[in-house]
This record gives C-alpha cells, structure tokens and sequence, in this order.
C-alpha cells in the first residue's frame, strides 16, 4: 500500500477510528464559546466599574465655582 493511501484512507472505506458524536461536538463548542464570553466579560466588566466609579466621584464631588467679583462701572 503505497504511504499517501496509509496516512490518507479514502472516505468510503470505514475507518478504524472511532467518530465523535455531534453531541459530543456540539457540547464542546458551546463550552469553547462560554470559555471566551466569560474572558471578555472578566476584561470588560471591571474597566466598566472603574468607568462608573469615576464618573460617580465626579458628579457627587462639589464643583469649585469661583465667585466673579463684581465689575465697577
């Protein structure tokens, strides 16, 4: 059997390996996408706290108005 058919099986052959399950596939890749939701939100949401927070000690913080003194006419 030349090496290219050994390492390449033709498809309508059946082959020796077993198949994984579309269960199994499809659990998998909704594993993989919670994986990466979770990441982003781990990154996201304490930059978006921090976003809050300084926006919240900005507007409770009382503003430093200067009072104009009274111009002479």
């Amino acid at each position: 059997m030349p090496a290219a058919l050994a390492a390449f099986p033709p498809r309508d052959r059946p082959s020796r390996d077993r198949r994984e399950s579309k269960a199994l596939v499809v659990a998998v890749s909704v594993l993989q996408l919670a994986l990466v939701v979770m990441v982003w939100l781990l990154a996201i949401v304490p930059a978006a706290l921090l976003a809050l927070g300084a926006m919240v000690v900005h507007a409770l913080r009382p503003s430093r108005q200067r009072v104009a003194a009274p111009v002479d006419s």
